[in-house]
């Protein structure tokens, strides 16, 4: 049980050879090392708990209580009881208030091993507290820590098992129950206890005897960056019962302390640090100016009146953050077969005989091609070898209604692919090119001429005409130019009807080229969209040309904060950007750290009726899978950026 680990520290702590160890933690400055008494004892009678936390209900104070022998229990201010389960053993729950001024409770329950969703609200009659089931989930293992995030407006869980497997869920109301959708898996060692959520700052903080407190990033779309936050070398044998309290400190206990940190500041010596007489407090929280407390399996609350830290300058200050628009998936393709890194780059073939036909191409740029349709199954591969970018073109006459390229790391050079007007791929082979380490591709159109850009990993980028023979495999390259670059280029895009390249370096921002004009001698690249840590945010990967009828945009992957930046179709004037966002009612989760992309502005069947946005996933989740694709609905992005 999560409380036998607990007490087993706070046991250790307690000895005499351990306390003065423990005990020696820094108090916050001024304030006495003089243990504090209590002014109030409150009796729980029959409770026996080991976590409270205080919430408002109706405009009244209120506590709420884990019990061992009655689930949950609400007690007034004064401690008499207001409500309670009256059956199953709780030791472990996670609050969260609602927009109607009711409460969230996730407790997980021994006897049934269920993580049970509960709301906690006054009956609309009787304006009496009460406790309404909304659903459950099973565990294979009894929870040591509960706690719930707010993201992007919905309600996320952390759910931390005795044996330091946690799991995210999205907590979400369908159909007349509430369901509980895994987003990630999370790996923690033995003997986590607590974790409390700093929605502010996205940041998650666990409590991990004899380690410490770790910090990592809430959001399952970016990287966990787990640090340590506080190290158990400050704290002692035993710590945790965090409670994060509206004046953004967060509280816990630690030995027989009762510590208080600021989560706004980086200075991670305690803003409140209290030595609590007689007592191994396991569960602190702050209730109307007092301090209260709770010893392992107690049946009393301790008051304590003292003074608190006061919010600082940069708590009253702080905001919301700025909220960038999200988009919903509409679809994703299958995983690709290759763990780790591996899917990269997409492109789109428009099907003119049956637009619903119409085909997604994926590099599984640790094998080979892969193709999908507009659902995102898997139809056809290719193994052909380490393929980076891929892109297409139509082209006249012939056995092909398309040609698509993929630059190929495992022998350098262009792999070649045809397509039928009927959507059947086949493989043409490969034509070796004198390159270290072929990386970004893109195609273009010059009257009948089909032509490759194609960088090499060091900088340079490369056009070579791609000359077909009298059958499909019969066809060569052929060098045509040599553009220099400063550094890494991957993705690139060719706006056909107007002869232009635009190619992104990976750690500056977006260039412009004039084709005809660059291969005359007379034009050099423009740096049109630089990555400014703001709109554009490196590593610029991804590039895609969206056109319909006279409008047009240009698309790119701002892998550094996991959104896309949307600019005219010259590149020079910034449109916005967004998030590729959950999908609940189709399980589908979002995108982050896109590599590559590809988009169309030809309509696709219902769900894409003004284009169709493909990008590459490097975090899928919901459950937690090998990399993929996301289909995401033009309209659905216009709707959002209120396009013209």
């Amino acid at each position: 049980m999560a409380r036998k680990i607990f007490k087993k520290t706070v046991l250790l702590c307690a000895l005499g050879t351990l306390l003065s160890a423990c005990d020696r933690l820094p108090d916050a400055a001024g304030i006495a090392s003089r243990p504090l008494e209590p002014v109030q004892e409150i009796p729980l009678s029959g409770v026996i708990s080991s976590q409270l936390a205080p919430l408002m209900l109706g405009g009244k104070e209120y506590l709420l209580l884990a019990s061992e022998v009655r689930g949950l229990v609400l007690i007034d201010s004064n401690g008499g009881e207001a409500a309670a389960l009256d059956g199953g053993s709780v030791e472990r729950f996670a609050l969260q208030a609602l927009d109607d001024g009711s409460w969230l409770v996730a407790a997980f329950d021994d006897h049934s091993g269920e993580i049970q969703l509960r709301q906690l609200a006054l009956d609309a009659g009787t304006q009496r507290p009460g406790l309404k089931y909304l659903g459950a989930q099973r565990s294979s293992a009894p929870q040591a820590a509960l706690c719930f995030s707010r993201q992007a407006g919905r309600t996320h869980l952390f759910a931390i098992d005795e044996t330091g497997l946690g799991r995210e869920y999205v907590v979400h109301p369908r159909d007349g129950a509430w369901l509980f959708t895994e987003v990630r898996p999370l790996y923690f060692g033995e003997q986590v206890n607590s974790c409390a959520v700093d929605d502010g700052r996205g940041l998650l903080l666990v409590a991990q005897p004899p380690l410490g407190i770790w910090s990592l990033n809430a959001d399952a779309e970016k990287d966990e960056e787990r640090r340590v936050f506080a190290p158990a070398a400050e704290l002692g044998e035993a710590f945790g019962g965090f409670w994060l309290g509206a004046d953004g400190n967060l509280w816990l206990t630690a030995g027989g302390r009762a510590l208080a940190y600021n989560l706004s500041t980086q200075e991670r010596t305690p803003v409140f640090s209290k030595l609590l007489a007689n007592i191994q407090p396991v569960s602190v929280a702050v209730q109307g100016g007092a301090l209260l407390a709770l010893e392992e399996e107690s049946d009393i609350l301790q008051r304590y009146d003292v003074e608190l830290p006061q919010p600082t300058a940069e708590i009253q200050a702080l905001g919301a953050p700025a909220k960038m628009p999200r988009v919903p998936a509409r679809a994703q393709t299958e995983p690709v077969a290759s763990g780790g890194d591996a899917a990269d780059d997409p492109a789109i073939w428009v099907n003119p005989r049956d637009a619903a036909a119409s085909l997604i191409l994926g590099t599984d740029k640790k094998s080979g091609l892969n193709i999908y349709n507009l659902s995102g199954k898997l139809l056809q591969q290719f193994p052909v070898g380490r393929v980076n970018n891929v892109d297409l073109r139509p082209v006249n006459g012939g056995k092909y209604a398309a040609l698509a390229a993929a630059s190929n790391r495992t022998t350098p050079g262009i792999s070649l692919f045809g397509i039928t007007a009927g959507g059947n791929v086949d493989s043409l082979g490969l034509r070796e090119m004198e390159l270290d380490d072929p990386y970004g591709l893109c195609l273009y159109r010059e009257g009948d001429k089909v032509l490759a850009w194609i960088s090499d990993k060091d900088g340079d980028l490369h056009l070579a005409e791609i000359l077909l023979g009298e059958n499909g495999l019969d066809w060569k390259l052929q060098p045509r130019a040599l553009l220099k670059v400063g550094s890494q280029v991957e993705g690139c895009v060719v706006d056909d009807e107007r002869g232009t390249l635009f190619f992104g370096e990976e750690d500056r921002g977006v260039w412009r080229l004039d084709i005809a004009g660059f291969l005359a001698g007379s034009a050099e690249p423009q740096l049109v969209a630089a990555a400014d840590g703001k709109h554009l945010v490196a590593d610029v990967e991804g590039i895609g040309l969206y056109r319909s009828g006279d409008r047009g945009y240009l698309v790119v992957s701002s892998q550094g904060n996991n959104s896309y930046a949307l600019f005219s179709r010259d590149g020079s004037e910034f449109i916005g950007n967004f998030l590729v966002d959950i999908n609940l009612d189709r399980t589908l989760d979002g995108s982050s750290e896109t590599d590559g992309l590809e988009v169309t502005g030809a309509p696709l069947g219902p769900d894409y009726p003004a284009g169709l946005l493909v990008v590459q996933d490097g975090r899928n989740r919901m459950p937690s899978a090998s990399q993929n694709f996301k289909l995401v609905s033009w309209g659905d992005i216009a709707e959002t950026l209120e396009l013209q």
